[in-house]
């Protein structure tokens, strides 16, 4: 968890410590694989929800959620998008704070 630096430039090191994941150069993120629910939300009804990223990197995931009592309960990647990265937070459009983290994301080329 440290970076040294040799005459103003930084060197990468194997105790180096990346909060989220370094980017290839010219990628700005990945595809959607797994995903954490956050909060439930209120007034949601079962089915494929698009999302919005709340951290503004991706666009284009969509999840596939089961609801009880209008209330998350599940929920599954139905499409992954492009352009997430891991710890992004996902919100299910139109709805009151159902919330999700991106836990997993496949970068192909």
């Amino acid at each position: 968890m440290a970076a040294q630096t040799v005459d103003g430039v930084g060197v990468t090191t194997s105790a180096t410590f990346y909060l989220r994941p370094p980017i290839e150069p010219g990628r700005e993120g990945g595809t959607v694989v797994s995903v954490t629910r956050l909060t439930g939300g209120t007034g949601i009804t079962n089915g494929v929800k698009a999302t919005t990223d709340d951290n503004i990197n991706g666009s284009g995931c969509t999840i596939n959620v089961t609801v009880t009592g209008g209330v998350v309960t599940e929920q599954t990647v139905s499409a992954g998008g492009d352009g997430y990265r891991q710890g992004d937070v996902l919100t299910v459009a139109g709805t009151t704070n159902a919330t999700f983290r991106v836990d997993t994301v496949s970068y192909t080329n």
